[in-house]
């Protein structure tokens, strides 16, 4: 099985667990099956082949972006919504 295919499992065994919690808030669930797929993803792939494998690496002249991978875009972009949430969601604070 490659990595991407184990990440891609473990971020739909996450979305079946939050689809259980609760269907109220699905922005929030999102943000959290994203993170939590990311890192249950290269939690894998660290004790079934020792490394997470990064295979997206890109130069742009003499620029170099570092290697990433499905799972470390998943973990950025869950915590991005998050960022984006805490500073224009609904303030929702119990009484």
């Amino acid at each position: 099985m490659r990595p991407i295919d184990r990440q891609a499992m473990a971020l739909v065994i996450v979305t079946l667990i939050a689809d259980q919690a609760s269907k109220q808030f699905l922005l929030g669930y999102l943000m959290k099956v994203l993170v939590m797929g990311g890192a249950i993803g290269n939690v894998i792939d660290r004790a079934r082949w020792g490394a997470v494998f990064d295979f997206a690496d890109f130069h742009i002249g003499h620029w170099h972006w570092p290697a990433f991978n499905v799972a470390d875009s998943a973990i950025v972009v869950g915590v991005a919504l998050m960022l984006i949430d805490s500073l224009v969601g609904e303030k929702q604070r119990a009484p």
